[in-house]
């Protein structure tokens, strides 16, 4: 599968996941010399514990829900692709 991404001389690092360990992962990253890319079978984050809230009108369903695209808006060396990971071949890494 391709992705699109362009060719660059740092070195690429892959986030499956944009729960947030890896949200958390991808801003740790963000002033570092590396390339990032942010893999995940959502467009967007999502807070699900709230998620009575929104079904009871509690809460807006935005409220609890974050495009990838506009949290890492304008974010040099990022890339977010909307994917799903079946495996991992470790021998191709």
């Amino acid at each position: 599968m391709s992705f699109n991404i362009p060719q660059t001389d740092k070195k690429r690092i892959v986030i499956i996941g944009g729960g947030f360990g890896g949200l958390q992962l991808a801003n740790k990253l963000k002033n570092t010399n590396f390339q990032i890319v942010l893999i995940d079978k959502n467009n967007y984050h999502q807070f699900p514990p709230l998620l009575y809230q929104v079904a009871s009108s509690g809460l807006e369903y935005n409220s609890i829900s974050f495009p990838f695209r506009k949290i890492f808006y304008n974010r040099k060396n990022f890339y977010f692709r909307l994917a799903e990971v079946n495996s991992v071949i470790a021998e191709k890494i």
